[in-house]
């Protein structure tokens, strides 16, 4: 798949992890056969990718048979041969007769999880393990004794190149673990700081300096891939393919936006009219009327507060029936206090203290968890009645809702 127009090497690993996930839950027996197919890119044209052919089937000798009938004909058309010392057949689920239908394609026997163009094949993605080989290479190639010979550059540098590269490589596919990531910069932070020195070192940077510029990096590396919907969050995902993590950020960014509110420091990152800074709520909301007739609906509050107040625009001169509402509406923006140095700020308002916890956002946006409340739960069951009745009284408001 990786010389095929729309689609990346990503996409082979995906669709065969899903095909033994499935094969898994099915219970049912099965078995991948890995392929290597000698000089490969010598005689096939670039736009397959014959080496490394996984083929899927179910463990019964009739199928096994006419993949062997198959395969040789492929031999004969293409002039190809198929190196069975190097390919291997992995029973999926448990197979019985193995032994019997490895011999019929002569093929080697193998167990799950392997790995398929680097990545973990048959392994359960939310497990550590799958990360012990990206952590083991990023000992080696950050192992202390390189630091004798590399200056405090010289090292960031190294760092860079590392872990850019191989954690990269498997984020595309598997979720990584926090326990992976503390490791990761455990790892960093020695060799950065720490070198060869047998004593503990101290680290010269903050961790929060750190973590800024890696949160800037990440910034600019998804707005230049997504493009910027406004000053806050991209456009929507909608590409069927590729990295599946922001695509899932970004779905719930409406629910987030709902449920956060706008600091206006120095008015750069505010839309005046989209975003809800003003106490009221949503100016585009409250003034649809004034909305219609201004001038620069895309503005942020920079734009238009000068030192003398808002600067306004219209389209046309007001109706005698309008000014009131013309008014009204200036009375309501007089309220800002003007500019500051520094950055626009979004706050959230599921706590008090104003910052975004998960277990907060996940109770505020579960419509369920808050039309139920105030149900009397406890009483339910505190009560001298026949547990049926219990039972059907707590169900009852969870199946309407």
């Amino acid at each position: 798949m990786a010389f095929i127009k729309g689609r990346q090497i990503m996409d082979a690993v995906l669709i065969a992890n899903e095909a033994i996930d499935s094969r898994i839950k099915q219970k049912k027996p099965g078995i991948l056969c890995k392929l290597d197919i000698e000089k490969a890119y010598d005689n096939v044209n670039w736009s397959m990718h014959a080496d490394d052919t996984l083929i899927f089937c179910d463990a019964e000798e009739q199928q096994l048979k006419y993949l062997r009938v198959i395969l040789i004909l492929f031999e004969g058309m293409t002039g190809l041969h198929i190196n069975w010392r190097k390919s291997l057949m992995y029973p999926v689920n448990e197979v019985t007769n193995m032994n019997c239908l490895a011999a019929i394609l002569s093929g080697e026997i193998g167990n799950l999880p392997t790995n398929y163009f680097g990545m973990p094949l048959g392994e359960n993605s939310n497990s550590v393990d799958v990360w012990n080989d990206v952590l083991e290479k990023c000992e080696k190639k950050l192992a202390r004794w390189k630091t004798q010979y590399l200056s405090l550059g010289g090292r960031l540098t190294l760092i860079n190149s590392v872990l850019d590269s191989l954690p990269t490589y498997m984020i595309t596919l598997f979720p990584i673990p926090a326990r992976v990531i503390k490791r990761l910069d455990s790892i960093r932070r020695k060799f950065l700081w720490h070198g060869n020195k047998e004593r503990k070192g101290f680290n010269l940077v903050k961790r929060k300096v750190v973590t800024t510029v890696k949160k800037i990096l990440w910034k600019r590396v998804i707005s230049a891939k997504y493009e910027g919907e406004d000053m806050w969050m991209t456009k929507e995902v909608t590409t069927p393919y590729g990295v599946s993590l922001w695509r899932s950020i970004r779905d719930m960014w409406d629910e987030v936006k709902s449920n956060a509110r706008i600091k206006v420091v120095d008015g750069s990152k505010t839309g005046f009219w989209k975003d809800e800074w003003h106490e009221k709520g949503n100016l585009e909301v409250l003034f649809p009327d004034i909305y219609n007739i201004v001038l620069g609906q895309h503005n942020t509050i920079a734009e238009l507060w000068t030192n003398q107040g808002w600067s306004f625009n219209f389209r046309r001169q007001f109706n005698d029936w309008e000014i009131a509402r013309v008014a009204e509406f200036l009375n309501t923006v007089e309220v800002f206090n003007g500019l500051q140095t520094g950055e626009d700020v979004m706050w959230w308002k599921g706590n008090r203290r104003e910052e975004f916890k998960i277990n907060l956002a996940y109770k505020l946006m579960d419509q369920t968890n808050q039309q139920t409340y105030n149900w009397p739960w406890k009483q339910i069951w505190r009560s001298k009645i026949p547990h049926e009745i219990s039972c059907f009284i707590w169900y009852w408001p969870k199946k309407l809702l």
